[in-house]
């Protein structure tokens, strides 16, 4: 399982280790969003309300954390932003190639990407 932080709130819950986002496959939000700073992510994740987002621990590495986000999760945001941001013509082109990267995703692939060198622990909402 992994730890999972509810972006309207930031309180801690238990969460169902099976969620959608979890059976839908995970992915960095810096890919899923198209921007390398973290913070910039994260800001932009809860302006849209998106719920979750799984902390895992990399191993061999103290204090060094993945952020991911469900693949549905990050495709309906990238749609979001879309439909509702007044974008240039090559952010719309590049959002649109990612929801296209996204939509055709391994995702026992990638799963098995993040468990090989990170960590899980308790899911928490």
């Amino acid at each position: 399982m992994s730890n999972v932080i509810n972006m309207s709130d930031y309180r801690k819950k238990l969460a169902s280790e099976s969620s959608d986002a979890i059976r839908d496959g995970l992915i960095p939000i810096e890919f899923a969003m198209g921007i390398g700073d973290r913070s910039k992510c994260l800001d932009r994740i809860a302006k849209y309300g998106i719920s979750s987002i799984h902390v895992r621990m990399v191993n061999d590495e103290p204090g060094t954390l993945l952020y991911l986000i469900g693949v549905g999760d990050a495709i309906d945001l990238n749609k979001q932003i879309l439909a509702s941001e007044e974008i240039s013509e090559e952010e719309i082109e590049r959002r649109i190639d990612l929801i296209q990267m996204m939509e055709n995703m391994n995702f026992v692939g990638m799963d098995s990407l993040w468990e090989s060198f990170s960590s899980q622990s308790e899911s928490v909402v």
